[in-house]
This record gives structure tokens, sequence and C-alpha cells, in this order.
């Protein structure tokens, strides 16, 4: 849902497989065809990605290699601000409600084809589209109707001002598909288009294969309109588990480990720093465990409530991260401008909690230790979680632990991630599960718990308010932070409702980490924003 040059990589997502429609192979399937590996930027990955279909995408993995294919309107720089991509410059009206592009006319999909304000409408259409279910409406909520003025201006006619459209331009879910390849597809079919896996992008690296359990191999675009990448391909292996990789990032088959784990950080740059860089990065992120509002249990916000003091989140810091990391209690990280410091700390008191929990009716505990209501029902429950990442099932487990002391059984199922979207997180079915969230540098949270993002009538998901709070307060308060651009008023209303989402809990909000990332010293010119690298292709690689 991020691009990559915005926040794209969090903790990485975790899959072995593809279900549905995924082809196992595109391009050379033999891992011995002939690469030079030596002029490759070399990466990993313990996931595959679910589609190369920007407006599709719903998870970091795909979209970090959708952004390399595909550009968009906008794109940010390492500063974090709104900067030309495909669109060389731009116009706000003076009522705030109509946007101009002003197109390049240099840019060219990968297929020779010239990329026009047709391309960019076609795109921005199948979002507005009844047929289009996916996440990405809520991008397009206020907006009225789009227009391709000519070949190079496009316009955006909004209902009322809405401040995150622009940063939302900037985002790899939102780069602009060839309409002369989708153009006769019905949108209820993109996703399954073969293009949406053998990909003509206008970015500047062009697909080569995807091999299923193995690798992604792209290379470089030579008539990119931003210059030719100096680095003529990438390669992203996948692996295992993040052990695996980590053993391949030491053996130096990868330049690159965007988190490594905290536990071998100082034994790394023992080792590999006469090859490796470090740098320190902050995550515009954080790590929840998401609770569904309507389940018998936790439909009480006190039952919420009680399981947050129960938290000794500090020593789960501590133990599982080195210090990296900082509590969160809302929808907001720190060193945001839209953060508010004032909200309830949820400190561990685990005597409140129980006092909590016997108040909401959980006032008997059975032989095994677990608590049970007048009619005798158990305090469990199921949390659903991805495979692979050996962190976050040590937090889990230490969470587990917190929780059964209070009387809370908790069982944590682990599965592939492919399985995990597809079945659970994008259908809304679950009683809780634990994941995290990549932030866009806009703090617009209507996507995650406004009641339009959760089912429609019809009872399907349209965004990602997969808690399904509907909380009319909440509504309102989303509403009012889009509609204007003034910074000082927007600051007050997020200030408010990360106080209203710190009361409810849809989340139980747990930490964002801090980074360590290496890179291997032949990665020369790399270029970093406060939260990660950017911009590969204007990357080199030592001779």
């Amino acid at each position: 849902m991020k691009k990559y040059s915005i926040v794209l990589i969090m903790t990485l997502i975790l899959a072995l497989l593809i279900a549905g429609c995924t082809p196992s192979v595109t391009g050379p399937a033999d891992e011995t065809d002939p690469i030079d590996l030596s002029q490759m930027y070399r990466i990993g990955s313990i996931s595959e990605p679910t589609t190369f279909c920007p407006i599709f995408s719903t998870d970091a993995r795909s979209s970090f290699i959708i952004n390399l294919m595909f550009d968009s309107l906008l794109d940010t720089d390492e500063n974090l601000e709104l900067i030309g991509q495909i669109a060389e410059t731009w116009e706000v009206s003076d009522d705030g409600l109509e946007l101009t592009f002003f197109l390049r006319d240099d840019v060219y999909w990968h297929d020779g084809e010239q990329l026009k304000a047709d391309d960019v409408a076609f795109t921005y259409n199948i979002l507005l589209h009844d047929d289009y279910t996916g996440v990405r409406k809520e991008v397009v909520k206020h907006v009225d109707s789009v227009e391709a003025v000519n070949d190079f201006e496009f316009k955006i006619y909004m209902n009322q001002v809405d401040a995150p459209l622009m940063f939302a331009t900037a985002a790899s879910s939102t780069a602009i598909m060839p309409k002369h390849i989708f153009h006769d597809t019905p949108i209820k079919e993109m996703k399954e288009h073969e293009n949406s896996w053998d990909p003509i992008g206008s970015g500047p690296y062009k697909f080569k294969e995807y091999t299923a359990g193995q690798r992604i191999v792209l290379e470089a675009n030579e008539e990119y309109y931003g210059g030719s990448p100096a680095i003529k391909g990438i390669i992203e292996k996948i692996y295992q588990d993040i052990q695996v990789m980590l053993a391949a990032f030491e053996n130096d088959d990868i330049d690159h480990f965007a988190d490594i784990p905290k536990d071998d950080i100082e034994r790394l740059q023992e080792q590999l720093g006469d090859r490796i860089n470090f740098k320190r990065t902050t995550n515009l992120a954080y790590d929840y465990i998401g609770l569904k509002q309507n389940h018998p249990i936790f439909k009480d916000k006190m039952v919420r409530q009680a399981m947050k003091y129960a938290l000794d989140r500090p020593n789960i810091i501590d133990t599982i991260f080195r210090g990296y990391g900082t509590m969160v209690n809302s929808h907001g990280i720190p060193f945001q401008w839209s953060y508010s410091p004032d909200v309830n700390p949820y400190h561990q008191d685990v005597d409140l909690a129980v006092s909590m929990l016997e108040d909401a009716g959980w006032d008997t505990v059975g032989d095994d230790g677990i608590r049970l209501n007048e009619q005798g029902d158990r305090f469990e429950f199921t949390l659903v979680t991805g495979t692979g990442d050996e962190e976050r099932s040590n937090i889990l487990a230490m969470i587990k632990e917190q929780w059964k002391a209070v009387g809370i059984d908790m069982t944590v199922e682990e599965m592939e991630t492919s399985v995990l979207f597809e079945q659970y997180l994008d259908a809304f079915e679950f009683e809780a599960y634990n994941w995290g969230w990549n932030l866009g540098l806009d703090p617009d949270a209507t996507n995650f718990f406004h009641s339009d993002s959760g089912r429609n009538e019809d009872g399907i998901p349209q965004g990602f308010n997969d808690v399904e709070i509907y909380n009319a307060e909440l509504d309102q308060l989303l509403n009012a932070g889009r509609a204007t651009y003034d910074l000082e008023e927007r600051k007050e209303i997020y200030h408010q409702l990360q106080e209203v989402l710190n009361e409810e809990l849809p989340y139980i909000w747990l930490h964002t980490t801090d980074d360590m990332e290496g890179m291997n010293k032949r990665i020369k010119d790399v270029v970093w924003s406060p939260i990660e690298p950017i911009w590969i292709h204007k990357w080199s690689i030592e001779e």
C-alpha cells in the first residue's frame, strides 16, 4: 500500500508460496541461467509477490518490486517531500478542489509506446469505477472525476478538499498503468491478466523473470527518461526465512539487509565492517494486534483496555529488540508532525487489568487458570499471523505468557503470507491477528479506521478496516482531517483522533522499531531518506 520511496520496507512480509492464480514461473526458469551478478544489485526476501499490478497490491514486498517497474505522477525525495515524477509540475486551484498535473513528454512504456494523459486517466478511472473493489478505492473517495485535457495535461476534480490525495499520487499503489495493455480487460479480471505477472511498466527497471520460490530478476530500462540506470540489473532471491537470508548476507550472496535482527547487530558490525556499511534508520511503522470489534469477547472496550494494561511492553522491547524500539499507543509515531504525546501510555498494571476483567464479567478463574464468564465461556481466542519471522514469534510468545498470567488464553496460528492475506486479513475473517503497518507521510488514517473502509452494504471489504470498528466520532474526525490543507488545524484534529483510538483500542498498539541496515560497500552513490534507501536507479556498483 505504500511506495518504496515513501515508506515501504517494514518487517519483511512473510510467505513461501503463492496461492490461486499466481504463476510458478515467468521468464527463464533455470537458476543456472548465465547472469552477471557482479553488475547486479542483489537483495533478498522471505516472501513472494502477490501481484505486479499496482492498484491491486496490498503488501510491501509486491509494492517494492512494482515501484521499480512503474512510475507514479509524483514521488518523494530524500527529505520526504513531494517532487515530480511522470508529472513535471502540478497546480492546486484556489478553492483546493482541482489538481492539475503537467506531464513529461519523454516517458515511454517498456514496449516503446509513449505514456500520455490518457494512461493516467485510465488508471484513476479504474479506481473510480464501481467494479473496482480493491482497497485503493479510498484514495479517490472525494474525487468526482478525472480528465485527460490533452496528451500531457491531467486534471482531478474533487467534491471537497482532500489533503492526503497529493501524497497518494506518489504511491506505488497509484502507479500509472498502460491503457493499451489493459483497456479491453474487465476490471474484475485485471489482477489475473497476464500483464499482472509479466508487466509492462514505465519505470527505471524492466521485468525479466519471476521464478516462484527462487528469484525475481529485473533489468535496466536503458531508455528511462530519468537516465539509464548505472546498476544494470536487480535480482531478488527468495529465502526460506530470516535466518537463512541473514546467512546469505554474511556469505556475500546479497548486498543489502534492511533490518538486521537485533541480536546479530553487534556481531555483524565486528565481522563485516570491512565489507559492509551500517546505517541506523527510523521506521514510519508500527506493530499491533488487531481485535475484531464485533467478536463476543472483544466487543467490550473494557476488555480491550484490560488486555493492554496486562502487557509489559518495555520488557518485550528490551528483550527482543535490544532497545531498538519505542512503545506506541495510538495511530501515530513519535517523530511524526501529527503525533500526540498526551494519550494514555497504558503502563503495565496487572492489578488494574484483573479488576477490569472482573468488572467486564470475566470474574471466575477455572482450574487451568483461564477466566470464565457467567455463561461458562472461556476467555480464549485464536490469533493469526505470518510465518518466518523469529522476532514476531518471540514477541507473541511473551504476550501469550503475559496474558495467560491474567487468565487469557491465546492460541497463535502462523501461516504463509499469501494464505494469511487471502483467507483472513483481506477477507476480514479472523478473531485477532498480529501484523504491522507502514504509514504514509500524510497522517490520514481513513483507510484503517473509517466506517467506509470496513464492509459495504453487501458485506464486501472496502479498505483496511479489517477489525471493523464503526464509530461516528472517528468518522467525523477522519473526514475533518482530510478536508483542510491547514497544518495546525490538521494537527489538532489528529491529536483528537489519536485520543479516541487510544481509548477505543481497535488495535493493541505495541511498538515501533529502528532498523540497522547493512549495505555492501561495492554499492556506491546510495541515496538515503530518514527511513530507507531510495532511487536505486541513481546508484552505481564499484567495478
